[in-house]
């Protein structure tokens, strides 16, 4: 008996469970092919609909809209017709001038459906925002199709739900990305996402003010990117865990109540003095903290109250925005952020480029940059890596802060390049004897400032190190770093 035979022997059950595993293209191609797989294509209920999986990546811009609206019509037409439920929906609308929202709206009104259960439209428009699709609400009214749907992800599209819109009893994930909304359509929207797990607002225009509200017990994971018209982000989720925030230009405030939960902060793009004025509510029982700032001159005082649980601490500091030089900015004053984390183990600090300037004078004897001296303890901090360690007066005086208070410190790495890729790995120097693989190209400039890092490392911090603390002092590589551009 031959193997296809053997196959075919299968349960139908069976045989249509493997052809649904398929991709798209394999399974039309499978049906193409067999006519015993054309049954099961006809009744196939996962649809990623694109240029790419429609074959249509080499034709011309007019050519390709032309043939995707064509495609996916009549997929969605047959399914509709012989009334084979489509469960997953990725409908990724090809570059254009325009869409044909009559072509939309009906592709969604017989596709969603009860018991679809994932939605994805993805709109790429090259024309003005306001000619951006609005989505029908309206699909989402029938209660039936509403209460299956469990992932949700618009793009580059409008929507602005109302009361009418039905209870997402299942909806678990939802995704808005370039999404133009109201404060209260999203209102809307959440109220009846009472099951929400995981919430993404992307660039999303409309939104002055955000409120999780408390009824939202199930969501774990909030990641607000760039939301420029955002002010105000307001949260009562008692068992959220994550929080990942990009700020916009208007961004001022952030809170939390009930965040016991809540491990895991991330805030972008902020000044160092908001987020020092929003951890005692977001963050009071985290344990991993990432704060990306500009570095501007902002008063820092000592928390107002302790990040008790705070285990791992990672700082960036970025240049300011439309800054064109270096700037001098008082990092011992990020000690602050140190001396409110009783049990912190790990703290990374990351300094980009032209963020900090070489301000520590190399021929001063008697070291008058290198005073300050504060009697506080960091009994847990195990390590701390520096990337993008630079000749600066405070940041040397920092480091060496750390090591003349950190009893428990393991390891200390001084990287002397922001973004440095070598050839071998991040954090070794190149050991090839060939020119096959090298690392980045630096400029002078860049290569004077890495070899300045280096000896004032060697001058001021390598003799304070104790035995017990093993430094690494990674500096440019001579071989694939010369200097010559």
């Amino acid at each position: 008996m031959s193997r296809g035979r053997v196959v075919w022997d299968l349960p139908q059950e069976i045989l249509c469970h493997i052809h649904s595993l398929l991709p798209l293209q394999d399974a039309a191609r499978a049906a193409c092919v067999s006519r015993g797989f054309l049954q099961f294509w006809r009744c196939y209920s996962k649809l990623v609909l694109n240029h790419r999986t429609l074959g249509l990546t080499d034709m011309q811009f007019v050519r390709r809209e032309i043939n995707f609206m064509d495609k996916v019509d009549q997929i969605l037409e047959n399914h509709h017709n012989n009334g084979v439920l489509v469960e997953i929906l990725e409908l990724e609308y090809p570059p254009s001038r325009s869409i044909k929202p009559c072509y939309l709206d009906r592709w969604l009104q017989i596709t969603v459906k009860p018991g679809i259960k994932q939605l994805d439209l993805s709109m790429c428009v090259t024309g003005p925002e306001e000619e951006n699709y609005n989505f029908p609400c309206s699909v989402l009214s029938n209660g039936a199709a509403a209460s299956s749907i469990q992932s949700l992800c618009l793009s580059a599209c409008s929507i602005h739900p109302t009361s009418t819109l039905g209870v997402l009893r299942k909806l678990t994930s939802l995704h808005l990305n370039l999404v133009h909304t109201t404060e209260e359509g999203l209102g809307n929207l959440l109220s009846k996402s009472f099951a929400l797990e995981r919430l993404d607002l992307w660039f999303c225009r409309g939104i002055n003010c955000l409120r999780i509200p408390s009824m939202m017990q199930n969501l774990k994971f909030l990641e607000i990117i760039e939301c420029q018209r955002l002010k105000v982000v307001e949260i009562n989720a008692s068992n959220l865990c994550f929080l990942h925030c990009v700020g916009g230009d208007n961004l001022r405030e952030i809170s939390a109540r009930n965040s016991s939960q809540l491990k895991n902060v991330t805030l972008s793009s902020v000044l160092l003095s908001y987020a020092h004025a929003w951890l005692p509510s977001i963050a009071r029982n985290a344990e991993s903290l990432t704060l990306c700032c500009p570095t501007k001159n902002v008063n820092i005082s000592s928390m107002p109250s302790n990040l008790l649980h705070l285990k791992k601490l990672d700082i960036e500091l970025s240049r300011p925005t439309m800054a064109a030089f270096c700037t001098s900015y008082d990092v011992f004053s990020l000690l602050s952020f140190i001396d409110a984390s009783p049990v912190l183990d790990s703290f990374i600090l990351t300094v980009e480029k032209n963020a900090l300037k070489d301000d520590l004078d190399m021929g001063d004897e008697n070291n008058k940059y290198l005073g300050r001296k504060l009697e506080r303890r960091h009994v847990c901090l195990r390590r701390v890596d520096i990337m993008g360690f630079c000749a600066s007066k405070s940041l040397v005086e920092l480091t060496i802060h750390i090591l003349e208070n950190a009893p428990s410190l393991e390891n200390l790495i001084l990287d002397t390049i922001y973004g440095y890729n070598r050839c071998l790995d991040t954090f070794h120097k190149c050991t090839t004897s060939t020119k096959i693989i090298q690392c980045s190209p630096l400029s002078r400039a860049d290569l004077a400032r890495a070899r300045r890092a280096v000896k004032v490392a060697g001058r001021y911090i390598v003799g304070r190190v104790p035995s017990s603390v093993q430094l690494e002092i990674l500096d440019p590589c001579n071989r694939c770093n010369t200097g010559e551009w």
